[in-house]
């Protein structure tokens, strides 16, 4: 209890002695581009995998792995780049960060082998990782209390944008310029923000005066993210478990029991377990990736439900997917202007309940072929993620002191991806399931209307139960 009380008063000293930020608007938008752009080139080369296959005359597993080894290094790297931002600074760990992003992302458009391009990917991800691990935390030491909700409703929408607008602009560039342009266009965009970053994104910082990196922690963390998103990166692809599944479930538990081991006993921990001790902290984050795998649920089957049983066009899909994006983006911003005003303590649990109620509908209508409900239950659905979006990050970064920013922001950031990993993964083995249940076992597309549109019904339906899990979680933050 003593202390959870010093980061209670820790927390409240800092804030109360924070300045307003007169440049806060422009250092907003500087972090929501490079949140952007890192989250996009996660779902852009998806798109283009077919194209890159055929340009380097491989096979798909092959070419896979230029999206798996950007999502792997990116999420295995956000933690310990959190950590090390403690030290380093967070505007100086964004700089450098967005820096190595572009670089790597002119290299992987200019790259002439294969393994030149994943090895590039995997320089991109590690400078993705350092801007996505801080972003959050550079935005709250920027905005002061009454205007953090509001300023990160807009870090939500920017995620959701990202991760709808890859395929979109990843279809359009490599149909009109080439699949090299996908990374040659961060290179302008890359110039013009660092520019501008170098000029006004400047804070006050506290920074830890030693640096004491926990190597051992480290890597083990490094393993334990790795083999988790392998295994699940197989089940989505195969959900009969095999040899090398076991193995990657054997290395996480081993390496997972290391690390606790290892971080409970160093002084100075990447992985630092005692924030968890903090309910506000532990059950928000948990409320978190609850709300990221229902999300990445309703992305991965969406697309299968109008191409499959609706017979829309790719272009078509990324049409009206984008309406949620969009809702969030009106709605995001004016849940965090509420909740700043009011502070209300089950705000983001009644975003959650919404999204639990809308996929429930999606899935209600989705059997019955009701495209008008189905896109009038996007709008609750869109409203829902931008209430909640803002609020629990809020609560996130507000239930540490500033020193710990940089933990919470990346706790954050990894959480997302976690949930994204693990939304898919689990849309996948659940359509497959209840297709092979109804005695379909070939590729989902083919399965035929009404075996695709019951299929995805019920997995709308588990994911709307989950929502419901996800509403308890929320609310229990503050029992």
């Amino acid at each position: 209890m003593e202390v959870l009380s010093q980061m209670s008063e820790g927390s409240s000293k800092v804030a109360a002695s924070r300045e307003v930020h007169e440049d806060r608007y422009i250092i907003l938008v500087i972090v929501l581009i490079g949140i952007f752009m890192a989250v996009l080139d996660g779902s852009i080369v998806t798109i283009s995998l077919p194209t890159i296959t055929g340009y380097f005359d491989v096979n798909v597993s092959q070419s896979q792995w230029v999206v798996t080894a950007y999502l792997i290094a990116m999420t295995s790297l956000l933690l310990i780049f959190g950590r090390i931002s403690e030290y380093t600074g967070k505007t100086k760990l964004f700089f450098i960060g967005f820096a190595i992003f572009s670089l790597s992302s002119l290299a992987c458009g200019i790259s002439d082998e294969l393994y030149k391009l994943i090895i590039f990917r995997i320089a991109q991800a590690i400078g993705a990782s350092m801007v996505f691990s801080i972003s959050t935390a550079i935005i709250v030491q920027a905005f002061p209390d009454n205007e953090r909700g509001r300023a990160l409703g807009f870090v939500g929408t920017t995620v959701a944008l990202g991760g709808i607008m890859g395929p979109i602009l990843g279809g359009y560039i490599v149909d009109t310029l080439g699949w090299q342009y996908i990374f040659l266009v961060n290179v302008p965009i890359g110039i013009i923000l660092l520019t501008v970053a170098f000029k006004f994104l400047k804070l006050k910082e506290m920074k830890a005066k030693n640096f004491n990196m926990d190597v051992t922690g480290a890597l083990l963390l490094i393993l334990t993210v790795v083999s988790l998103m392998m295994f699940l990166g197989d089940l989505a692809g195969n959900y009969n478990v095999n040899g090398v599944m076991i193995a990657y479930v054997l290395v996480f538990i081993l390496s997972a029991a290391a690390l606790v081991i290892s971080e409970t006993k160093h002084s100075y921990p990447i992985v630092d377990f005692s924030v968890f001790k903090v309910r506000k902290f532990a059950f928000s984050n948990l409320s978190l990736l609850i709300n990221f795998v229902i999300v990445f649920m309703f992305n991965f089957l969406m697309p299968f439900y109008f191409e499959g049983v609706k017979d829309f066009r790719p272009s078509q899909v990324g049409q009206v997917l984008i309406i949620i994006p969009m809702i969030m983006s009106i709605a995001s911003p004016i849940s965090g202007w509420i909740y700043d005003r009011y502070q209300s303590i089950y705000h983001s649990s009644l975003g959650m309940l919404m999204m639990a109620v809308s996929l429930l509908m999606i899935g209600y209508f989705a059997s019955r072929m009701d495209v008008t409900m189905i896109l009038a239950s996007f709008v609750l659905f869109g409203i829902g993620n931008g209430l909640f979006q803002s609020p629990n990050n809020s609560e996130v970064m507000g239930s540490l002191p500033m020193s710990k920013s940089g933990t919470a922001s990346s706790m954050i950031a990894t959480v997302r991806n976690m949930g994204m990993t693990l939304g898919v993964s689990f849309g996948s083995i659940l359509l497959s399931v209840f297709l092979i249940n109804s005695g379909f076992t070939g590729p989902a597309l083919y399965a035929g209307k009404d075996i695709l549109s019951a299929a995805i019904s019920n997995v709308l339906y588990a994911g709307g139960i989950l929502g419901i899990i996800g509403v308890i979680t929320s609310m229990m933050r503050r029992r």
